[in-house]
């Protein structure tokens, strides 16, 4: 049974799904720390057969492009495509539809790159100082620019679009959350930059790293108030990963 509190509100009905904003940090807690973004019953059995769920983190100009994605993936394997195949022609869709704008396509131009950049980058966070610097930045236009699978962080040791020496979290992360995925991704920089460690590896490695502070945070949260507390990292079915 789906815990009460996991749905805000309803978004919308159409082909027979009902759209519905959930509590995306409720989700990962209660339920499968892997749900990032958005998704449907073909890659998380919790979620009911008719229903597509959107993280309420997410930037609410996106809730459309999303649904549309969606629809199209489920039509897809009705029509007899299988999952794997279908979640691309979906990605491949959803990629289409982001960057059709002309102000999508502008920035794109390797000439305003610079200029992108500064529009993604929202706020410094001061929190961490070393050799990365931390930046808030704009989700929705890293995945209508750079890479549609983005969600919640990345650095430039992986991703050739952000600097080499700067970590980005996404500022529509609650600042619970935010925290745990600096620490990943900082960790695995570390990793991969200075101890010269595939990504594969330093990425579970840093999940287990993460996940190993989150239980000593959850068993201090606990005994200061008598409730658990447990933060996740960030796998989503078929999509990026942080």
């Amino acid at each position: 049974m789906i815990p009460h509190a996991i749905y805000l509100k309803k978004l919308g009905e159409q082909d027979g799904y009902t759209t519905w904003l959930v509590n995306g940090a409720e989700v990962r807690k209660q339920i499968d720390e892997n749900f990032v973004e958005y998704d449907h019953h073909g890659h998380f059995r919790f979620i009911p057969e008719k229903e597509f769920w959107i993280d309420n983190e997410m930037p609410e100009k996106e809730y459309p492009v999303y649904i549309a994605r969606l629809l199209r993936e489920v039509r897809y394997v009705a029509d007899g495509m299988s999952a794997v195949e279908a979640a691309k022609q979906a990605d491949t869709f959803e990629a289409e539809a982001r960057q059709h704008s002309q102000r999508i396509k502008q920035m794109l131009a390797k000439q305003n790159q610079v200029v992108l950049r500064d529009r993604i980058r929202k706020k410094k966070w001061e929190e961490v100082s070393g050799a990365a610097t931390v930046w808030l930045v704009d989700g929705n236009l890293i995945r209508d620019s750079y890479m549609l699978g983005f969600a919640e962080g990345g650095h430039g040791i992986v991703y050739a679009w952000i600097p080499e020496n700067e970590v980005w979290i996404e500022e529509s992360l609650k600042p619970e959350e935010r925290e745990f995925i600096v620490l990943h991704e900082l960790h695995e920089r570390y990793l991969m930059c200075f101890l010269k460690r595939c990504r594969m590896k330093t990425h579970t490695m840093a999940r287990q790293s993460s996940r190993t502070i989150s239980a000593n945070t959850a068993k201090g949260s606990q005994s200061a108030s008598g409730k658990k507390s447990k933060r996740t990292m960030c796998l989503r079915g078929g999509r990026r990963v942080a």
